[in-house]
């Protein structure tokens, strides 16, 4: 063989060699880029940038607050100069921009990072973060939408924080345009702010937001009876009422203070609807094709079939039923009940007015107290060696 020939074999070879050294290089500059880089050869920007961010994710595993050290740095500087577009590089580099003098810096790189990919989790809970610290929600409550969006495994925690920054001064005008779209994750965190009392009232006033153009969101959603519900339970009425009415204005007669007294239609939003009950003794459904309350009720049973929170300011007013029932019945065992539904009520008097069969009218005086919110509740009370019975109320009004 000649020499010519040996040194293209040898030639070759080398060539072969640093080929698959390449491959292996490019192959491993995502997955293993410490590995990549321990080859020495090129291309060598991408691994550099990642093996930056793998080595201060492997700190700040350890410790959370761990910023980025020099080697870190060294290593990003390096990717960046061979590919400006490296995110890792990008946003390593916007971390080590510690001071307050650099902070338009750090902001301005980050921001940078986050139009390459949003993808990279790093830059996305870099850029909450240091949204969150300029002060500026929208920007932070943008940034944890994209997050969840692009990493469902985050939603969960996102969510949990989204909901409960709801509550902070200024937090619903900057979720109008981050919900307004009614992104995939927005049910999650409508479920996730009744977890969150102190969200409540902001929560309902973006609700109510959201109703308006140009998102127009007016379909009734199962969350928004249950955050009327909440609100309530919470004593915050007027709110709740608010949010009701918006969604679903009551439906009453003229003249008439009680939502759906007339029993035309299911209950929408309890308690300023009827709030009906479901016991094994004691059942109310509403029959809305002959417009009237159907209790059911055997021996024994006690308690509200049906009731609704109404605002009533003290003065007269008068309580107007049609009963009939398919059975004697004993002496008040059903009457109307208004009490004091706020939490310090307690002690204000209750006002129980008997209910008998056939088409009447009673007088009934609110006192002048404290109390705006009160219960008017249809109770049973039917001695335990009673008689089932099935009791019809039609046409009950306030007024």
């Amino acid at each position: 063989m000649t020499v010519a020939k040996i040194l293209g074999w040898m030639g070759a070879s080398l060539l072969g060699i640093g080929a698959g050294l390449s491959s292996y290089a490019i192959s491993n500059e995502t997955r293993a880029p410490l590995k990549s880089l321990t080859t020495g050869v090129p291309p060598r920007g991408i691994a550099q940038g990642n093996a930056a961010l793998a080595l201060l994710a492997a700190r700040r595993a350890r410790d959370p607050s761990a910023g980025v050290n020099a080697l870190e740095l060294r290593l990003a500087r390096q990717a960046y100069r061979a590919e400006p577009l490296n995110v890792s590089a990008i946003t390593i580099q916007a971390l080590a921009e510690k001071g307050t003098a650099e902070a338009e810096l750090r902001w301005a790189l980050l921001e940078l990072a986050g139009k390459l990919t949003r993808r990279d989790s790093l830059t996305n809970m870099s850029l909450i973060e240091a949204a969150a610290k300029r002060g500026d929600d929208a920007k932070s409550f943008a940034w944890i939408s994209r997050t969840m969006l692009t990493r469902s495994s985050a939603a969960m925690a996102y969510g949990k924080a989204m909901a409960a920054a709801t509550a902070r001064d200024g937090a619903v005008e900057a979720l109008i345009d981050v919900l307004g779209p009614k992104p995939r994750w927005s049910n999650l965190y409508w479920q996730l702010i009744l977890e969150q009392p102190n969200s409540y009232v902001n929560a309902a006033k973006l609700r109510i937001a959201l109703t308006k153009a140009p998102w127009k969101q007016t379909s009734i959603e199962p969350t928004d009876k249950d955050l009327v519900r909440v609100l309530a339970n919470a004593g915050k009425f007027d709110e709740a009422r608010q949010l009701a009415s918006t969604l679903r204005p009551a439906r009453t007669a003229k003249g008439n203070l009680l939502a759906n007294g007339n029993f035309s239609a299911e209950p929408s939003f309890a308690p300023f609807d009827w709030e009906l009950s479901a016991l094994g003794n004691l059942g109310a459904s509403i029959d809305k094709d002959n417009r009237r309350l159907v209790i059911s009720a055997i021996g024994g049973a006690s308690g509200p079939a049906a009731r609704q929170l109404v605002r009533l300011a003290p003065g007269n007013y008068r309580l107007g039923w049609v009963m009939s029932n398919n059975s004697p019945l004993p002496a008040n065992a059903i009457s109307t009940r208004i009490f004091c539904g706020e939490a310090n009520g307690s002690n204000v008097p209750q006002i129980m007015i008997p209910l008998v069969a056939g088409k009447h009218q009673e007088n009934v005086k609110i006192p002048h107290t404290d109390c705006q919110w009160r219960w008017l509740s249809i109770d049973v009370a039917l001695p335990d060696d009673a008689m089932g019975a099935d009791i019809l109320v039609s046409a009950l009004s306030l007024a």
